[in-house]
C-alpha cells in the first residue's frame, strides 16, 4: 500500500463528491477557481466600474486602497465584501470586517454559479458588553459577526443567507438612492 495512494483516492473522492454536487454550467461558475482575495478583488472592481458608468464620484482613484474603506465617494466611506455560495448550503460567508472601521457603508456582493446578489447595509456595528460580542443590523435584525480564528480580534466574518439579499438587478438604482 502507497501511502501517497491512498491520500490521492481520499482527495479524488471528496473532490468528485463536492464537483458533483455543484452545478458548472453557470455564468458565474469560474468563480470556483478563485481563492479569497481574488474573489473580494472581484466585487471591488465590479462595485467600482459601477460607479465609473454611473458617474458616481469616487475620491479615491487608487486601484486597491490598503485602508478602512474601499470607496471614498463624496466623503462616505464604503466597504465592499464578496463571497461565492458555500458548497452545501445557501450562505455567504463575508470575510474580514473589522469593527474598528469606521464606514458608513458595506456592501456585500454574493455571487452563484447563476446569479449575483447583493446589500447595502449601513455600518452600525455594536459591541455588546454583557455578550462580549459584535452586532451588525441586517435587514433589521442584529447578526452577530464572529472572529474569523480564534483570538483573533480584528478580523471578523459575517454570514448571511442567500434570502438575505437582493437580485443584483436592483443594485445600480439602490446604490444611487443611498449614495446621491
Amino acid at each position: 500500500m502507497n501511502i501517497n495512494d491512498i491520500l490521492k483516492n481520499i482527495i479524488e473522492d471528496k473532490y468528485n463528491e463536492l464537483r458533483s454536487s455543484k452545478d458548472n454550467e453557470g455564468i458565474f461558475s469560474k468563480i470556483d477557481y478563485f481563492e479569497g482575495n481574488a474573489i473580494g478583488q472581484i466585487g471591488e472592481e465590479f462595485v467600482k466600474t459601477i460607479f465609473k458608468e454611473e458617474n458616481i464620484k469616487i475620491d479615491n482613484k487608487q486601484k486597491v486602497i490598503h485602508d478602512e474603506y474601499d470607496i471614498l465617494s463624496n466623503g462616505i466611506k464604503i466597504e465592499i465584501k464578496t463571497a461565492r455560495k458555500g458548497l452545501k448550503n445557501n450562505s455567504f460567508q463575508f470575510n474580514g470586517i473589522n469593527p474598528a472601521y469606521n464606514n458608513d457603508y458595506i456592501i456585500v456582493i454574493g455571487l452563484t454559479h447563476q446569479n449575483a446578489y447583493y446589500l447595502i447595509i449601513k455600518d452600525k456595528i455594536s459591541y455588546n458588553h454583557k455578550k462580549r460580542r459584535y452586532f451588525l443590523k441586517v435587514n433589521e435584525k442584529e447578526r452577530q459577526l464572529v472572529a474569523m480564528n480564534p483570538g483573533n480580534s480584528v478580523n471578523y466574518k459575517l454570514t448571511l443567507q442567500l434570502s438575505d439579499l437582493k437580485s443584483i438587478d436592483n443594485f445600480v438604482k439602490e446604490l444611487k438612492e443611498n449614495l446621491l
